[in-house]
């Protein structure tokens, strides 16, 4: 009915459906748009992101650049032209030292890891980020995430040593296991299959977002790092922002790369994920 002088207003239309999937779903993005849309969340939330990984990255670089610069440095001697010379002493001390500094980076960067891509993927969903719920979660996780590492990266050199490309392959399709870990609270090899079948078809787009992600924060760490120069504090303090300062956006990425796979196969809405996180966040 067509509209008269002092007669009803019609309605408006209904809005459009969303792109790229039903209305109210989260859309498959490009290259471009995961890259964009993870500078964007991080400038949103930097200061939350950064705290969550500066609790760990600054005491475990110290750590990790003392045995360095210091412990591994050995003993100087004159002797016959050369200027060090690293005794039996100092090597025991160096594997030992080696071994501890291992251990304590896989389980702190484990925890971290759950952290910090648990507290990206509810920035992503606009939800607010909180430090330390994200660690409380984080250390919950922490042995799924070490074992689903291991596993992955286990399969990933045994792909290397075969002839390479292998390698690659496992590196792609498994590259997901963690946030399908962290998300919907798969474990083991439950992760790496449904990491593998998300990946599947889109393989291709998945390794050009790992590979220009891997680009940029190398470029960046490795600015920021030869700002160090030789002298081991400052090394440590400049390797230390270096990984303060990426560690998010790597993060971001891979959760918007796995929420981009799940959004090309799947009917995916914040609401859907917002539920999934609640409810991995509940479970031992």
């Amino acid at each position: 009915m067509s509209d008269v002088p002092g007669g009803p207003t019609p309605p408006p239309p209904p809005p459009p459906p969303m792109m790229g999937g039903p209305q109210g779903g989260i859309p498959p993005k490009t290259l471009g748009e995961i890259l964009s849309a993870a500078f964007n969340i991080y400038k949103a939330n930097a200061s939350k992101l950064l705290l969550i990984v500066a609790v760990v990255v600054v005491p475990l670089s110290f750590i990790s650049a003392l045995f360095v610069g210091v412990v591994f440095a050995g003993t100087k001697h004159d002797v016959i032209g050369t200027d060090l010379v690293i005794t039996e002493r100092s090597f025991g001390l160096f594997l030992a030292g080696a071994l501890v500094t291992a251990i304590i980076s896989i389980i702190i960067s484990a925890a971290l890891q759950a952290a910090i891509l648990r507290a990206a993927a509810q920035a992503t969903i606009g939800d607010p980020v909180d430090p330390e719920e994200s660690y409380r979660y984080g250390f919950k996780r922490l042995g799924s995430v070490i074992l689903v590492s291991i596993l992955v990266g286990l399969a990933v050199v045994g792909g290397l040593i075969l002839l390479i490309i292998p390698g690659i392959i496992f590196y792609v399709f498994l590259s997901v296991s963690v946030p399908v870990l962290i998300v919907e609270n798969r474990r083991g090899t439950e992760a790496m299959g449904r990491s593998w079948n998300l990946v599947k078809g889109h393989a291709w787009h998945a390794f050009g977002v790992i590979i220009v992600a891997g680009l940029i924060v190398g470029v960046i760490s490795g600015i920021i790092g030869a700002i160090g120069g030789s002298a081991w504090v400052v090394r440590w303090v400049f390797t230390a922002i270096a990984q303060i300062l990426t560690a998010p956006f790597t993060a971001l990425v891979s959760v918007l790369l796995y929420l981009d796979l799940r959004a090309r196969s799947e009917a995916l809405s914040a609401d859907t994920l917002r539920a999934e996180l609640a409810a991995a966040g509940s479970v031992g």
